[in-house]
């Protein structure tokens, strides 16, 4: 029997738990041990582009992860969300406990974490040069790459793009034009925005080179979050102080343009219009129950699945034929920066493993 059948199993039945779990949750989940099931990780640099047809004149930096001895045939590509960058899927909080990367290696995927064009240790261009359809671009870049075993030599069967928040329009758009993925995770996004939402968005973002973190970069166009800002990201019955300064401390920057192209986005004019409804590859949709950028007055009322999934099947192939819905009660926008991460991460490998086994 293989290492990460035992794991999966138990992910599986977890799985089977959350659909029928209640709207509240007592206790924050379970952590996993620190250290326990830490990876063997290599750091790489892909020439990537951001127009089809274009130059590949971008270095996009990224680690690909596996669990020691194995050999998956399945990577998972970790996609961080606008303001964050890979060190949203591998955080280092008490040494890893709430790391996705520790989680989905451990259960026997590999997988690819990077910080986008623009972020991190990434090429960050002119802020002018970007746009959501050149990520999509150079995401798919990403994904030939490990298919044709461009990165550590190894050629991988199968690929699940994993996004979050602004991020997971990225791998929308990818996943609509290529059609080259065997699953697709969405998180942190839905076709809504709350009136308080907006209200925040207002103000809390400036200028990245006004930023302390950031200043005396030359980063013309970019922004970040205004320090201080970051706990509305969060859920107070799922956060704390700790986590909330770790992310103000990991916190990237974001190309000002891309603002309004998410926008239009989540936004479309009809269901019909949505860019999803052209992702025929099956779909994990999840996001927080207490999300505020999508739950609340005027939006999506979060308190059950079925909700959600009655809100935002009209934007998706065949009316969500083939996306599965889940609403994590009590989690705010950021999921894998939260107590509740090992249940997202259980759902999210449980689904994996019915779409492509490791």
């Amino acid at each position: 029997m293989r290492g990460w059948f035992r794991p999966l199993a138990c992910l599986m039945a977890i799985m089977a738990m959350s659909t029928t779990m209640s709207t509240t949750i007592a206790t924050p989940a379970a952590a996993r041990p620190a250290g326990l099931l830490r990876p063997a990780c290599t750091e790489h640099l892909l020439n990537v582009r951001l127009a089809d047809p274009g130059p590949a004149v971008y270095q996009l930096w990224g680690k690909l992860c596996q669990r020691r001895g194995t050999a998956p045939r399945t990577v998972q590509i970790l996609q961080p969300g606008g303001t964050y960058n890979h060190t949203y899927w591998d955080s280092t909080y008490r040494g890893g406990i709430y790391s996705y990367v520790n989680a989905a290696t451990g259960a026997g995927y590999a997988t690819f974490t990077f910080d986008r064009i623009g972020t991190g240790k990434s090429t960050i261009p002119s802020y002018e040069t970007m746009s959501l359809a050149g990520e999509a671009v150079a995401l798919h870049d990403v994904v030939s790459a490990l298919r044709s075993g461009a990165v550590g030599s190894r050629q991988f069967a199968r690929v699940i793009t994993v996004g979050h928040s602004f991020s997971s329009g990225v791998g929308a758009v990818e996943a609509a034009r290529y059609g080259d993925v065997d699953g697709y995770i969405h998180t942190g996004m839905a076709f809504t925005v709350t009136a308080t939402a907006l209200e925040f968005l207002a103000t809390a973002n400036h200028e990245a080179n006004l930023d302390p973190k950031f200043a005396g970069r030359g980063l013309d166009g970019y922004i970040t979050t205004v320090p201080g800002v970051r706990g509305f990201y969060h859920s107070p019955r799922t956060s704390n102080a700790e986590i909330i300064a770790l992310d103000e401390a990991d916190k990237d920057i974001h190309a000002s343009v891309e603002g309004p192209q998410i926008v239009a986005f989540a936004l479309p004019p009809t269901p019909a219009q949505a860019v999803t409804r052209q992702v025929t590859a099956p779909v994990l949709s999840m996001i927080g129950g207490d999300d505020p950028f999508f739950c609340g007055a005027g939006a999506l009322d979060c308190s059950r699945t079925a909700n959600l999934r009655a809100f935002e099947a009209p934007y998706w192939h065949a009316d969500a034929a083939n996306v599965t819905f889940v609403v994590l009660p009590a989690v705010g926008h950021s999921i894998h920066l939260s107590t509740a991460e090992p249940l997202a991460a259980a759902i999210m490998l449980a689904w994996s493993w019915r779409i492509a086994r490791p």
